[in-house]
């Protein structure tokens, strides 16, 4: 099944979940001495303020715009009255996350850490490898306001953040076993979701050959188990995509599957079945706004632009799970927290009476009768 983690994996990750839970620092600093060749003297950095680089301001001034998207996007609290009931959804931030990123990924310190201090978390730390550990990064962190960098990578690392700093969530993008690890972690705590292996989709009509097949030359450097498609109702122009293809491919690179549709409508279709990661769109924009299971769209725009710079999280749903979930942003961070008080007399009440009576619960039923009194 795609997405799917294998369980010689999982069971690998459980093993190291509970040695270090068991252990603690001890064995995460063992692991990492096996795994990534290093047993680092401070497990936990702290972030840096100083004159930033030409490449932190660059990552800044990318983050100042995603702020500036995700404070127009955060939920509202809401309130009404019903019945002599004042009811609120109030949406809350977690108190703390661990934010995975991979080991010299500025970008997506900022396309993670942004959106959770938008939403309001209170503690925010990054785990990351200790090659990870640069003066970009902790000079990046310290800017947005990263409490702490844990520079132990891969599963041992947010096991230790999970059962020894006391986060309540983890997230971010990562490896087969920084993933299976998350699966594994979200019994404790929770998860933004199994980022898999990088997908696109690109639909591509009255476009150069060249330009269609890019972005998704681009995605599939992410690795073998990257995978795109490209869509288009132009023959030509999927063979000479295909052919650019062949002779750009690299070793590591992933599989590009072209597909002949009859028209854009028929592609929206296909994607929506796909639910993919990315979808690049050229030449039909109406594309975009027609198909729903997709974790990102860019329109007329390469997809590493919207990466990097548009100002959207390009931590996506992948393995088809853009059909029930959607981009990282600030709600990813959040919870709804009910609130009914009374106010008035309560006409829904022999509503109550009458659910507690059929599901045969009497003390449910003996405790609404204090409001007739």
């Amino acid at each position: 099944m795609r997405g799917a983690i294998p369980r010689e994996v999982v069971k690998a990750v459980e093993s190291i979940i509970d040695e270090v839970g068991e252990r603690g620092l001890a064995a995460a600093l063992e692991y990492s001495e096996r795994l990534d060749g290093v047993r680092p003297e401070e497990p936990l950095v702290k972030p840096r303020r100083g004159e930033p680089s030409d490449v932190v301001k660059a990552a800044l001034e990318v983050a100042r715009s995603l702020e500036k998207l995700y404070r127009e996007t955060t939920p509202r609290n809401v309130v009404d009255y019903h019945g002599g009931v004042m009811r609120a959804v109030v949406w809350k931030a977690v108190n703390s996350v661990a934010i995975y990123v991979p080991a010299g990924y500025l970008s997506t310190l900022v396309m993670t850490v942004v959106p959770a201090r938008v939403a309001g978390v209170g503690e925010i730390y990054v785990v990351t490898p200790p090659r990870g550990v640069t003066e970009e990064l902790l000079t990046t962190a310290g800017e947005l306001g990263v409490r702490a960098v844990l520079q132990l990578g891969g599963s041992h690392g947010l096991a230790y953040a999970v059962f020894h700093l006391g986060v309540d969530m983890v997230a971010g993008p990562g490896g087969l076993y920084v993933q299976a690890a998350k699966y594994v972690l979200s019994q404790y705590v929770g998860i933004d979701g199994i980022e898999g292996p990088t997908e696109l989709v690109t639909y591509a009509e009255g476009t150069p050959p060249e330009v269609a097949v890019a972005g998704a030359l681009a995605q599939l450097e992410h690795g073998p188990a990257s995978i795109a498609y490209l869509l288009s109702p132009d023959v030509e122009l999927l063979q000479s995509a295909l052919e650019i293809y062949r002779r750009e491919r690299t070793s590591t690179m992933g599989p590009l599957e072209v597909r002949k549709v009859a028209d854009y409508r028929e592609a929206a279709g296909v994607i929506d079945k796909i639910a993919p990661e990315h979808l690049e769109v050229w030449g039909r924009r109406e594309l975009a706004y027609l198909v729903k299971n997709v974790g990102a769209i860019s329109v007329n725009m390469t997809s590493p632009y919207l990466d990097y710079a548009a100002g959207i999280s390009h931590v996506l749903p992948t393995g088809g799970s853009a059909r029930w979930r959607g981009a990282l942003t600030p709600v990813t961070f959040m919870k709804a927290v009910g609130i009914a008080e009374a106010v008035g007399e309560l006409e829904l009440l022999h509503a109550a009476e009458a659910l507690a009576a059929y599901e045969k619960f009497p003390r449910h039923h003996a405790a609404l009768q204090i409001h007739k009194r």
